[in-house]
């Protein structure tokens, strides 16, 4: 490659599938990016990156290349030491985490308020793909961190554990059985909401209820989990949640929060992501 410049290109398109984000985070316009794609796509005799929907997706040709042509980058890097430590104090980075609803909502603030006082520069922008989309996603550096619990993504890649959580039993505040403690029988005899994704790990919450007798009491099934306050409230069903959502969500809606009566398991809430992690005191209060 006969301009070494082209290299940064290419990595910021294969990362951010975006002419602008790869732009704001070259420190470049995108009329530069867009010049330094026009002569990649000259270099290679080929286009590179196309427009699908809303992202510029690498073609067949730049998916083959593409690990000889980050790796050199890499090399470069090393052999010229480019390559800066982070400062938070002046970086203007966008971190893009994957993470669900619940890390927005739980989470974000703090994260958000961390990093305003020890970064005011870095941009943070949230992302949310399936299990196999987030591996792919780590590994080429289109995303920085996952957050959340999922049991099923690979721990071959760096982790780190920020705290512990355990479920516990929702309801609306004037349900009928709001000021009575709850037993394994009058849990098995209510209606359910369950909040399922494949890969999430809260599927434990379902073989639970199985378990308990309450297979067919499962009434509403939910892909996401900041709809499900809204039909608790209106309702006599129940919710098996997460402790941290349920009592951050309890401050904004009329809702109970009770030991659930079922043996489930705490769950572990990791940090996962393809870059090693600073030593500094965990965010508590975050769950996915």
């Amino acid at each position: 490659m006969k301009d070494l410049n082209l290299l940064y290109v290419f990595e910021a398109m294969w990362r951010d599938r975006s002419v602008t984000l790869a732009a704001e985070n070259l420190g470049l316009t995108q009329a530069a990016v867009s010049s330094a794609l026009k002569r990649l796509r000259q270099e290679h005799n080929d286009k590179m990156f196309a427009q699908v929907g809303r992202r510029m997706e690498p073609t067949p040709y730049a998916v083959g290349v593409s690990h000889q042509l980050l790796t050199a980058l890499a090399m470069i890097r090393t052999a010229s030491n480019t390559h800066t430590p982070f400062d938070p104090a002046t970086s203007r980075r966008q971190f893009t985490i994957r993470t669900r609803d619940v890390g927005e909502v739980v989470c974000f603030p703090k994260i958000f308020r961390k990093v305003a006082h020890e970064a005011p520069s870095v941009r943070l922008r949230t992302a949310f793909q399936p299990i196999e989309d987030t591996i792919g996603g780590l590994a080429s550096g289109r995303m920085d961190l996952a957050l959340g619990f999922l049991p099923s993504l690979e721990t071959s890649i760096h982790r780190r554990s920020l705290f512990v959580q355990h479920y516990v039993c929702v309801m609306r505040a004037q349900h009928p059985l709001a000021k009575r403690r709850l037993t394994r029988e009058m849990l098995r005899d209510l209606d359910h909401l369950l909040v399922e994704y494949s890969g999430s790990g809260h599927l434990v919450i379902e073989r639970a209820l199985i378990d308990a007798g309450a297979r067919n009491q499962i009434k509403i099934r939910l892909p996401q989990y900041l709809s499900a306050p809204h039909l608790i409230i209106s309702s006599d069903l129940v919710w098996c949640a997460p402790v941290d959502l349920a009592q951050t969500l309890s401050e904004h809606y009329p809702l109970i929060i009770k030991p659930i009566p079922l043996e489930l398991p705490p769950f572990e809430i990791p940090c996962t992501g393809m870059i090693a992690f600073i030593a500094t005191p965990p965010i508590s209060g975050c769950v996915n």
